[in-house]
């Protein structure tokens, strides 16, 4: 409100003062001028409305995965109490879990193994269960009929992926290693499905005594075993101490229950869902700091209004209580719309949602989700609008007498600004926000020390950029027009510092996203060797390997896998040793194995002897007892071998060349001497080991074989047809289905990381678009000078794109530099993949941005400087 028009004409009559400017008034002209000027609303509840939609999406999404796994808690896990092995139940567990009644225990026997019928082949889950189960939760079959009418020790239920793959249907046969089923239904849900992101191969389910006749169990190390048990709390506390005491002869034994058993959705599901919520977090902060340029705007443009509104004795503090409610009727305008949206946002990451979620899970706006929004909603308004209002305290009425120009600053006495405990009372509110959102107070504490550090660095930057300008304007030879530009960037009031951080960060943001996501798809998509072995061969015996390779007529690669655990590292227990962040937990199970070479994919980094895996050890024997075959009395002389280690195993255990590895192999020790550390030339699909002996050490060893094979990819499924039908119990993996099924889960990822990628850059551009608003003001009076001087309308444009192009485009070079920087270090030492610039989409953006750049220039200029600027011109005269 620039005039007295938008006052009854009776407004100065001071009979009428009192009763003309009420509160009531007062906000109704604040209202008028708020909507009549639709810029300001407009660009408020965009920025305010996307931020608070994405934001509400994702929490309603985390919303609806905690309630389901909170539902199912039970029934996910599969019971009260839950064992699980590698290896067949030793008696003194059986004796101890059948003193529960049968109908309260469940067998649980999971692998997988290839389904055959006449004309196809099929990798798949089997699972073998006893009558009880399920004790918690239904199982859902396509006919309605209950699970035990459908089994018995001659038919087997499958799951819908299973009957598409094989173009089987219900009443078909198929053979599962030496035995033929009829499929009597269809499997539409099983309540303790594991809830991973993917999975390789459907669910057959069978009869627990229906496996014997598959001769797949016998001594295979592949088998999931589980025992589910269901009880009163009595029961199962008594059953629990019970079996803790039993268990401590068996360490390879775990036993958890339904309350400290993990059923989170699965590692990537829980990391995507992080990541897009910090992001949404990333583009809340950024629409604050457009709203508050908005306001900041609005408040500046209503500079003469306010004065009017003081000079007829209305208290400050009532106008800024007009300025409160009207902006918090607009954030609520803005939760109204958000609601809305996020229903549109849900319908449409539905499809890649799926990829990362429970089949059988609902996605609805959550209630508590939109608490959670209005109070966000509310307070960053009300702490934006409390900012932006900070120039009403220096506002007088006589600013009517300089046709709206800013009176100089007057600094409130400490008393009243109080800058530290207030930006110490944001710090900690974030920190808090943070805290809850990430639920972690450590993670939470480095997200906000890595914001402030990126807002201190970008500052920096500005300010050291913005000098150098200076410097170049002053001492260099440039054109008056480029003088100027520059000079004005340094201009107090110009706000380019705020200009540059801020588009420094969305741009560092949509870099490092860009450029995670590039580095990603080279590495599983399109970088897949083409050599690579694309049929894998699990569970081959030794005297198998002539008829494999005649069958194949191809170079198999055959690897030995035999399966121990850590003792000591170095001498050092391995439950004392803390594991590294990002690396495997050093008490499980680990494959060892045993070659005379290094393997193609891999190099020696350091040995003993120059590029030699094992070196003769100098060391005396020691002396080990062997608890497995000897009595506890005796002793015998155990020789120290040799040991090749990979590098990523050796920075797990905390070892190096020259120390000691003590392994346990079902019960027989072995201590290996490092001699070489190798490491890997690449993350691919070719097999590796953490732990190589010489073969003489480890041949005679329980073991399992696997084998590697390239062929053309069309010949796979009659391979693996002759294979399974000669070999019944090897099971084959078609290596292209597991890539193509990573790299659609890949691509999934990264359209729903672009969708919300995609918000962070309008409320960027938003962003840009307030900060020049707060600033018009400045930048008229500026430009009505320049024209009183001679300057024409072009010269406007000419500047203004110098102005904008000139601190855009180096805050975006500053930006895709440390953003780069940043996303090497993440892919190269978190995800441990190999890092990967997109020049293309790079080059791209920065096309993207300089238009934009150059559009907001040219509209500027004509929409809000060209349109006042004669009026400015015409008042100076």
């Amino acid at each position: 409100m620039d005039n007295e028009s938008n006052y009854p004409s009776g407004i100065l009559n001071s009979s009428l003062t009192r009763v003309l400017f009420t509160r009531t008034l007062g906000t109704q002209a604040l209202s008028r001028s708020w909507w009549r000027r639709w810029v300001y609303p407009l660009l408020f509840l965009i920025t305010l409305t996307l931020s608070l939609a994405t934001y509400l999406t994702l929490d309603s999404i985390q919303q609806s995965v905690n309630s389901y796994i909170n539902d199912n808690q039970r029934a996910l896990v599969g019971g009260d109490l839950v064992l699980t092995s590698n290896q067949d139940w030793p008696a003194e567990v059986l004796s101890q879990v059948q003193t529960v009644a049968d109908t309260q225990i469940v067998y649980d026997y999971q692998f997988s193994a290839m389904v055959v019928t006449e004309q196809q082949t099929l990798l798949a889950q089997v699972k073998g269960v006893t009558p009880a189960y399920p004790l918690y939760g239904d199982v859902a079959l396509a006919s309605g009929k209950p699970l035990w009418q459908q089994l018995n020790l001659n038919s087997v239920v499958v799951a819908p992926e299973v009957l598409k793959s094989l173009d089987a249907s219900v009443g078909d046969r198929i053979n599962v290693g030496d035995a033929q089923f009829i499929i009597s239904d269809e499997l539409i849900k099983e309540p303790d499905r594991p809830l991973t992101a993917f999975g390789f191969g459907g669910r057959v389910l069978m009869q627990q005594e229906a496996l014997e006749a598959t001769n797949l169990m016998g001594q295979r190390s592949r088998v999931s075993y589980r025992i589910e048990l269901a009880g009163g709390p009595e029961l199962m506390a008594s059953q629990r101490e019970q079996l803790t005491q039993i268990l401590e002869n068996y360490p390879d034994i775990e036993l958890s229950d339904a309350e400290s058993a993990d059923t989170s959705v699965s590692r990537i599901s829980d990391n995507v869902l992080k990541f897009l919520k910090l992001l949404v977090i990333a583009v809340l902060l950024l629409s604050a700091v457009a709203m508050y340029g908005v306001i900041t705007a609005f408040v500046t443009k209503q500079q003469s209004s306010n004065a009017i509104r003081m000079a007829f004795g209305e208290p400050v503090g009532a106008i800024k209580a007009s300025y409160y409610r009207l902006l918090m009727s607009t954030a609520v305008i803005a939760c109204i719309a958000a609601v809305i949206l996020s229903f549109a946002f849900l319908k449409i990451s539905q499809p890649y949602l799926a990829a990362i979620l429970p089949a059988d899970i609902g996605l609805a706006i959550n209630p508590l989700s939109i608490i959670k929004t209005v109070i966000i909603a509310s307070v960053l308004t009300l702490l934006i609008t409390q900012r932006g209002l900070n120039t009403l305290s220096t506002t007088k009425p006589a600013t009517l007498l300089n046709q709206g120009a800013s009176q100089p600053s007057q600094r409130l006495p400490w008393y009243r600004q109080l800058p530290l405990l207030w930006y110490g009372l944001i710090l900690v509110g974030l920190y808090g926000f943070f805290a809850y959102e990430v639920q972690s107070l450590k993670l939470a504490a480095q997200l906000l020390i890595g914001l402030i550090g990126f807002i201190a660095i970008f500052w920096a930057l500005a300010r050291a950029w913005l000098w150098l300008l200076s410097r170049v304007a002053t001492y260099s030879k440039i054109s008056w027009m480029q003088r100027i530009a520059i000079h004005n960037l340094a201009r107090k009031g110009n706000q380019s510092t705020l200009f540059f951080i801020t588009l420094s960060l969305t741009v560092a943001v949509l870099t490092l996203i860009t450029t995670l996501n590039h580095s990603i798809n080279a590495q599983f998509i399109n970088a897949y060797p083409e050599d690579a072995p694309n049929l894998f061969l699990l569970d081959i015996q030794s005297d198998q390997h002539d008829d494999i390779n005649n069958l194949i007529a191809a170079p198999v690669s055959y690897y030995p896998v035999i399966r121990a655990r850590v003792v000591t590292a170095n001498n050092i227990p391995v439950q004392d040793i803390e594991p590294a962040e990002g690396f495997d937990d050093p008490t499980r199970v680990f494959n060892l194995s045993y070659a005379d070479t290094v393997m193609d994919t891999e190099f020696i980094t350091s040995a003993v002897q120059d590029n030699t895996l094992y070196s003769p050890i100098v060391n005396e024997d020691i002396v080990n007892e062997d608890v497995a075959n000897q009595s506890k009395a005796a002793q015998t002389t155990e020789q120290i071998q040799p040991l090749s280690i990979l590098d990523t195993a050796a920075t797990m255990l905390n070892v190096k060349i020259g120390e000691q590895i003590r392994f346990n192999i079902q019960g027989i020790e072995i201590v290996g001497q490092i001699t070489s550390i190798r490491s890997r030339y690449e993350q691919g699909p070719s097999p590796y080991f953490y732990f190589l002996f010489e073969p003489s050490v480890l041949a005679t060893a329980p073991q399992i074989q696997f084998a590697t094979v390239h062929v053309p990819a069309d010949a796979i499924p009659e391979i693996q047809g002759k294979l399974v039908r000669r070999f019944p119990a090897i099971t084959t993996i078609d290596g292209t289905a597991i890539a193509q099924q990573v790299q659609e889960l890949v691509a999934q990822m990264s359209r729903l990381v672009y969708i919300f990628t995609l918000l962070a850059l309008l409320t960027g551009i938003m962003v840009l678009i307030s900060s020049l608003l707060s600033t018009s003001q400045d930048r008229m009076q500026e430009s009505a000078s320049f024209r009183l001087l001679g300057m024409q309308k072009r010269d406007l444009y000419v500047l203004n794109i110098l102005e904008l192009g000139l601190l855009g485009i180096s805050a975006a070079a500053f930006a895709v530099t440390i953003a780069s920087v940043g996303a090497w270090a993440v892919i190269t030492y978190w995800f441990n993949l190999q890092f990967s610039m997109p020049w293309i989409s790079i080059a791209i953006g920065s096309l993207m941005l300089i238009g934009l750049l150059f559009t907001i220039s040219i509209v500027y200029v004509r929409l809000v400087i060209g349109r006042g600027i004669m009026a400015r011109v015409r008042a100076m005269i």
